[in-house]
């Protein structure tokens, strides 16, 4: 029967498309009609007056943003940003873990910022956190960053054939020094999370400042945000929100806390009355640190992947060789001043000559 329908329906729409054919002429020879026409077009290119109402979004709560993150440290570093790796494995469940770089002097690829691009590529990831120490671990370097995969690699998630240096497809990317750093085990807050639940990302008012001085947070902020927000749908993630990561900047640095989310429902009526009465809800809502801490102080943004060029530079950096530097000169000028001091002690012991008293021997 649809068989037969569709064929009775293809004569019918053959006869339509005949007739107008036939009636393109008169359409043209009718010169009202074409200016009503093209005047029924402007009115409704012009804008209304009424708003247009915007359709509610709504996800179907499948997998779609494949956003995975390459973390990995250099080696050389001690067990306190060791150990700050593993909890922001644990707070990050779309990372990929993966061993230690070390890039020799034999490696003529363009150091640390071409190897990571050629780890990220291999295994697919289009951000990076690494951890870069020196000094024997007395300096921490963490970099965030876009890599060369997230702009080498089409929709259909294919490699483009003009595929630039590794460095300067990618980007931007951000060089922090990493201080006051506090683990998980270290802290031993009381808050709790579930492992692998998506956060609230909580950023300072400055982040979205129109200042020309605070331009940079901007980026810092998209950067934060494809690092530690958790993809819907990520098999590694649970569908609960119970922890809230916040990005506080203060003296010209960046201070990471992240909290439990902890709701609290009063246990008898009159409880709950006198929630109602200060509050306006029969429940309290609070926050509980659940750890680690640590604090960024911004030195430059690049334009590409660990390179390239400058967006900024953090004038107010002081960087930690020239203050170690400083302290061991304060202590040597200490040094010089005790031993000036000690050298005209002796030479005032010297000058002092003390009179021969006559009258000393008289009752000898």
């Amino acid at each position: 029967m649809a068989k037969k329908r569709r064929q009775e329906a293809d004569p019918i729409i053959e006869e339509e498309v005949v007739n107008s054919d036939d009636d393109d002429d008169e359409i043209l020879d009718d010169g009202d009609d074409v200016m009503s026409s093209e005047e029924d077009v402007d009115a409704a290119l012009l804008p209304s007056s009424t708003p247009a109402s915007h359709p509610h979004i709504t996800s179907d709560g499948r997998y779609h943003n494949k956003q995975r993150l390459l973390l990995l440290s250099s080696r050389g570093i001690t067990a306190r940003y060791r150990h700050l790796l593993e909890d922001l494995r644990t707070l990050i469940p779309h990372s990929k873990k993966e061993s230690k770089l070390d890039v020799g002097k034999n490696y003529s690829g363009g150091g640390y910022g071409a190897a990571v691009n050629e780890i990220a590529e291999v295994r697919g990831c289009q951000s990076v956190v690494f951890l870069e120490c020196r000094k024997r671990g007395m300096d921490g370097y963490l970099w965030l960053g876009r890599t060369s995969y997230a702009n080498t690699v089409g929709g259909d998630g294919d490699f483009n054939s003009d595929k630039k240096h590794l460095m300067m497809s990618g980007g931007p990317s951000v060089k922090f020094h990493i201080t006051n750093i506090h683990t998980m085990d270290e802290l031993k807050l009381t808050g709790n999370c579930m492992k692998g639940s998506r956060p609230i990302l909580s950023f300072d008012s400055q982040f979205d400042s129109d200042e020309p001085q605070l331009q940079h947070l901007k980026i810092i902020k998209h950067l934060m945000i494809d690092t530690f927000g958790t993809p819907r749908g990520h098999p590694k993630s649970k569908p609960f929100v119970d922890r809230v990561m916040g990005f506080y900047y203060a003296d010209g640095k960046i201070w990471v806390r992240n909290y439990q989310i902890m709701e609290q429902t009063a246990s008898t009526a009159k409880e709950a009355h006198a929630q109602k009465k200060l509050t306006g809800h029969s429940h309290s809502t609070s926050l509980i640190e659940i750890g680690p801490r640590f604090v960024l102080n911004p030195i430059r943004i690049f334009r590409g992947s660990f390179g390239g060029q400058t967006l900024y530079v953090n004038d107010d950096f002081v960087n930690p060789n020239i203050t170690r530097s400083m302290e061991k000169k304060e202590k040597g000028e200490k040094y010089v001043r005790r031993k000036g001091a000690e050298r005209k002690r002796k030479l005032r012991e010297e000058e002092i000559v003390v009179p021969v008293d006559p009258l000393a021997n008289v009752f000898n």
